[in-house]
């Protein structure tokens, strides 16, 4: 569901948006000052092939307000199938620049995921780099489902414009989906690597948007290929 001005194309039977940055963060000013719910979702390889394959996450897809391709087969693929060629994304500079955009427009944003230690840390560091940042509440993942309810409450009182969620969530992107119409008006994504850099958890600074490399990794990606050089001889 590509909203205003962004133009969403299809790679391989699945939605993509073509928006820049600099566009996207506007188009996320726009939706905080339409009282609606919106989803973002960073798209790799895996939850684009995801996407194929599963009815739910392609509706998750289809209904989200931004998909960003953040993998850059994606975005190859685009062009070697001939359509527009969608911006590439590296998830954690742009939830840096997201934070930056809620912190000059003064609004609220909530933590939800990772573990109690975990987040704890990564509302310390983001309340030292964003001095000037409302963060209205923070949530630890991996709860019983018996306490979800009150998760969902709390997020509702908190009333965040931006809901940011990690691991521990069952469903990650589709625990979004799904609690969609229990959550207040803004925007909501799931970023669990951001978590990891928010945290300390992961020093590297590098974000693995495809997963794990390893031997195994040659194959999900000669699918994909042959996939598109299927899909192009069609001209689909």
């Amino acid at each position: 569901m590509a909203t205003g001005t962004v133009k969403r194309i299809q790679v391989l039977d699945v939605p993509v948006d073509c928006i820049d940055q600099d566009e996207a963060l506007k188009t996320l000013e726009g939706f905080l000052a339409d009282g609606e719910r919106h989803q973002l979702v960073f798209l790799n390889r895996r939850k684009l092939f995801r996407g194929r394959r599963d009815v739910e996450f392609r509706r998750c897809l289809r209904e989200a307000s931004l998909v960003l391709p953040v993998s850059p087969s994606v975005v190859r693929a685009a062009g070697f199938l001939k359509r527009d060629m969608p911006t590439l994304f590296s998830p954690f500079p742009f939830v840096i620049h997201l934070l930056a955009l809620a912190e000059r427009l003064n609004k609220s944003v909530y933590l939800l995921g990772a573990r109690k230690e975990e987040i704890e840390r990564a509302e310390r560091n983001l309340r030292g780099s964003f001095p000037r940042l409302r963060l209205v509440g923070r949530y630890a993942g991996y709860f019983p489902k018996s306490e979800q309810k009150n998760v969902l409450l709390a997020i509702r009182k908190a009333s965040p414009a931006f809901l940011l969620v990690g691991d521990g969530l069952t469903g990650r992107d589709l625990w979004i989906l799904r609690q969609k119409k229990e959550l207040g008006p803004g925007v909501a994504l799931w970023a669990g690597e951001c978590f990891d850099l928010f945290s300390g958890k992961n020093k590297s600074g590098r974000v693995a948007v495809d997963g794990a490399a390893g031997p195994w990794t040659l194959f999900p990606v000669l699918g994909f290929w042959l996939l598109s050089l299927f899909h192009r001889l069609l001209k689909r």
